[in-house]
């Protein structure tokens, strides 16, 4: 936490917030800088409600290593929340994007980003707007929230996320996200390569990919014609109980021409018990991606 404190000290976060992200406040105790890290720095240590940070309001250790002279009790964090959400939020979505850009450029310019995409469950209790009940493990009837990530692949930092209901399909509004993440890539780029699971495996996502020269790595659904192609393959050991295949095959939904098929790979797990190089004695993920990528799946 104070390494965290010395860094945004560094990079100047609350200079930085309180001008560009300004806004008329009633109470004029806190500045906006602190205010958000107030509801950060909790975040960080795995408070997930705002009425348990009233747990840090007596943690003298925890001021100390936060800087925060003293910290808001949870009516006033909520009060920011509702006032700044509707002038402030875009705001602070260019502020992180020109931060983005500033500490992406050291300590030199990059040649290459890796977009992973992925999307996550954030189930809520009561009443919260826009949240629906969908597909979820963990509490099952509940509402939630499906939001739409992506972190660049090689410094795991955040680039950009979508929120959206909780009933929304992954691949809903992965193109918005996709034009979005690209819209920030840093001059002097020259390759892009794009991973993500089979929930993007949308011939939508991939033709846009392949229209911007885009590498991509697709976990593919294994679909009835894909599956009947895996058995004729000849499977090479890569390590121990581990085989795996490649092909080029052409989507029937994909709406493209048969010059345009994508190669496929097939890591087939055995069991100990069974010699046969076939799909169907072992486990397989098929991924799919672009023939000019240079990306190992």
């Amino acid at each position: 936490m104070y390494l965290l404190h010395r860094f945004l000290t560094r990079v100047g976060f609350k200079a930085a917030v309180a001008k560009e992200v300004a806004f008329a406040q009633r109470n004029n105790r806190y500045t906006v800088g602190e205010l958000l890290l107030a509801i950060l720095y909790p975040m960080i240590l795995g408070l997930e409600r705002i009425e348990t940070t009233a747990l840090l309001q007596t943690n003298g250790v925890f001021r100390y290593l936060s800087g925060l002279p003293t910290y808001p009790d949870p009516s006033t964090l909520r009060q920011f929340l509702l006032r700044m959400a509707p002038e402030a939020l875009p705001k602070l979505h260019r502020l992180h994007d020109r931060f983005l850009v500033k500490m992406t450029v050291k300590p030199q310019p990059p040649s290459r980003v890796i977009f992973d995409l992925d999307s996550t469950v954030l189930v809520v209790y009561g009443k919260q707007e826009e949240a629906r009940v969908g597909y979820t493990l963990i509490k099952r009837g509940r509402s939630s929230y499906h939001p739409l990530l992506c972190f660049e692949g090689q410094t795991k930092d955040f680039w950009h996320g979508e929120l959206r209901p909780g009933d929304a399909h992954t691949a809903s509004g992965a193109l918005d996200l996709l034009q979005a993440c690209f819209a920030k890539i840093p001059a002097g780029v020259r390759s892009v390569i794009i991973r993500a699971d089979k929930g993007f495996y949308d011939h939508k996502v991939v033709g846009w990919l392949e229209d911007r020269q885009a590498s991509f790595v697709i976990v593919a659904r294994l679909t009835r014609p894909l599956k009947g192609e895996l058995g004729h393959l000849r499977y090479t050991e890569v390590s121990h109980g581990v085989e795996a295949a490649e092909l080029y095959y052409q989507p029937t939904r994909a709406g493209r021409t048969p010059s345009a098929s994508w190669s496929f790979a097939g890591p087939n797990r055995r069991s100990p018990a069974s010699s046969s190089r076939s799909s169907s004695s072992g486990s397989t993920t098929t991924r799919c991606w672009s023939p000019t990528s240079r990306c190992n799946p």
